[in-house]
Order: structure tokens, then C-alpha cells, then sequence
């Protein structure tokens, strides 16, 4: 063979062994790339963990109710679907009743209250600030408080030059939270629902608008979990953590009340648990194994929505668990432990 045969062949060879090469790249990429996009959507199937062994029950507020009968008008006439799993999260709690006075007692010197406190039973101390006519009661224990001024008896309250404004009343109610060293991320994070009260004579109640009131009451939720899961509260509606503004130009009474019920969830320390279907939770709902979070006294109740969230424990517990939510017609709203029965302490 000639050596101008020989080169035309190199030539060839060159040139469609490029084409080759190339193609086996581009295959390879995209057959590696179908691959880990299969193993994306389908993950090996990890068990739950339970590594905290046998959970308490969820403690809720005692309330008598009477079971109803329900109907489900749920989107797509389906029950919506649920992983098998769901993390059970860890609460950190004082573990000295002194230290956690002594830490209470310092957020009530923030909060202007400079008195000793007194221990009006066990384990909940109350502080004094006669100056502005306030209490603040704190239970070392959960570390809730509940500041409060008798504004039912100030007048001056009843008609301000100015109630405050959505905005002013969030940063007003956060600057307190933040000064007495109570102003959590989660809570900062969280959403900040503004509404608005008047003060009467016979008590407050909720006013339509702004115009209407003369206080404002901001609650603030705690940021969702990882899984954008909802943390829920005894009271539909309303966040563990909210704080009465008036519109008084005083700078002491500005603040006129304040609800703390927060517990420390540490967001890393989680373990996996098995939980209900849904069509179990349902069964439970029907068979009364409930609690009415906001009840009604109509015997028959449509279910609208059915979702998975937290509840924010109301007794001295270790963990935050999971709860499914029914939310029904004329207010109805409903609570049933998630996680599976074997996994609830008698």
C-alpha cells in the first residue's frame, strides 16, 4: 500500500474515530446522568429510627366534648398522602430549678421588673414594678411568663390619640421580646400576625379594623420546621408567644400584656418515627380519639382539610410531636397523634 493510500486512511480513521469518541462521551454523560436522576426520585427506603425508644403521649388541655359524626369533602375526593415516617424533635428543658431562676430573674431586671421575686407556688415566682402597676409572673420550670397591667381600669386607654399601626405594633412588641433576651430566630423568622382588640368595660374583644380599636395584639409563630411543617398551638389561630400594644404616648404603658409560652426545639436533634396513614387517622377522628383544638356544637361536621403538623406541648415533655389536623366546617379543628400506637408509652 502507497503511502499517500496509508495517509488517506489515517485520515479517515482520525476523523470518524473523533465522531466515535465523542458519541460515546455524550452517551456515557447522559446515561450517568438517567441514572442519578432514577436514584434521586427513587431513594433507598431508610426505616424509621425510634432511636428515643417509647415516646409519652401528647398531653393535651382537658376539655370534655362529644363526639361527632363526620362527612369528608377533602380536594380530589382523596385522602392526601403521607410518608410512613416523621421526625419526632427533642425539647431541652432546665435542668436546675436555681439556675433557671437566676436566668428568669436577670430577664426580669431587663424587663424593668427590679423587685425580689416571690414564690406564689412551686416553682413560679412573681416580680413587681409599682412604678407602672405591672406584674410579671414566671414559671421556672418551662420558662413561661405572662407580664400584665390592669389596663381593664385605665381610662386613659380607651381612647388614645393613636392606636398603632400593623408595622408599629410588630416593632414596639419585638423590641420588648428582644430586650428581655426572649426574641428566639424562630420567632424573628417566624410570621408576625397583627390583629385588633378594644378595650371595654366589660372586658376585651376582638374590633373589625384599626379605626374600631384601641389596641393592637401581635402574635408571633415560630418559623416552620425543615419539612415546612406548621408548629400548632392549643388555640387555633393564636402563637404561645403574643403581646397586647396600646396606643397610650406613655412610653411604661405601651406594653400592656404579654403571653411567653416558649419551648427550646433543637432543629438538629431529631429522631425518625413511624406514623398513621392517613386512613388510620381518620378512624381514630370518627371512633372520638380526638382533641378539639376549636369545637362546635353541630353534631355532624364536613372535613375540609387534613394536614400533618407539630404540637407545641402545653406539660414538661423531652420531644415535640407530630399531630395530624382535621379542619372541618363552623370553626372545627381537630388534633390526633401521628405516631403509631406501639410507639406511645401506656
Amino acid at each position: 500500500m502507497s503511502l499517500t493510500v496509508t495517509a488517506y486512511y489515517s485520515r479517515k480513521i482520525a476523523r470518524y474515530g473523533g465522531f466515535v469518541l465523542v458519541a460515546i462521551i455524550v452517551g456515557w454523560s447522559a446515561l450517568t446522568a438517567g441514572v442519578a436522576a432514577w436514584k434521586a426520585a427513587h431513594p433507598p427506603y431508610i426505616p424509621p429510627q425510634t432511636k428515643y425508644g417509647r415516646l409519652p403521649k401528647v398531653v393535651f388541655p382537658d376539655k370534655s366534648f362529644e363526639k361527632k359524626s363526620f362527612t369528608f369533602e377533602l380536594a380530589n375526593d382523596s385522602l392526601p398522602k403521607f410518608s410512613d415516617q416523621a421526625r419526632v424533635y427533642i425539647v431541652y428543658r432546665p435542668v436546675s430549678t436555681f439556675l433557671a431562676l437566676e436566668e428568669d430573674t436577670k430577664t426580669a431586671r431587663a424587663l424593668g421588673f427590679m423587685s425580689t421575686p416571690t414564690e406564689i407556688k412551686t416553682n413560679v415566682y412573681e416580680y413587681k414594678n409599682d412604678a407602672l402597676n405591672q406584674t410579671l409572673t414566671m414559671n421556672v420550670l418551662d420558662g413561661s411568663f405572662k407580664m400584665e397591667y390592669p389596663y381593664l381600669n385605665d381610662q386613659l386607654l380607651m381612647n388614645p390619640p393613636k392606636v398603632p399601626s400593623k408595622d408599629e405594633a410588630t416593632t414596639t412588641a419585638s423590641s420588648y421580646l428582644q430586650n428581655g433576651g426572649k426574641f428566639a430566630d424562630d420567632l424573628k423568622e417566624g410570621e408576625k400576625k397583627v390583629s385588633y382588640w378594644k378595650i371595654s368595660f366589660d372586658g376585651l374583644k376582638s374590633a373589625p379594623s384599626q379605626s374600631d380599636a384601641n389596641v393592637a395584639r401581635v402574635d408571633f409563630f415560630r418559623q416552620k420546621l425543615e419539612d415546612d411543617s406548621e408548629i400548632v398551638t392549643s388555640e387555633p389561630g393564636r402563637a404561645s408567644v403574643s403581646v397586647l400594644v396600646s396606643g397610650a404616648t406613655v412610653e411604661g404603658k405601651k406594653i400592656i400584656e404579654v403571653n411567653y409560652k416558649y419551648i427550646n426545639i433543637d432543629r438538629q436533634s431529631y429522631s425518625t418515627y413511624p406514623i398513621k396513614t392517613a386512613e388510620e387517622a381518620v378512624n381514630d377522628l370518627k371512633m372520638g380519639a380526638y382533641w378539639p383544638a376549636s369545637d362546635t356544637t353541630t353534631s355532624n361536621v364536613s372535613i375540609k382539610k387534613m394536614y400533618l403538623a407539630y404540637f407545641e406541648p402545653i406539660s414538661l415533655t423531652n420531644y415535640m410531636q407530630p399531630v395530624y389536623v382535621f379542619v372541618g366546617d363552623n370553626n372545627f379543628i381537630a388534633y390526633v397523634p401521628a405516631v403509631t400506637d406501639e410507639w406511645i408509652s401506656e
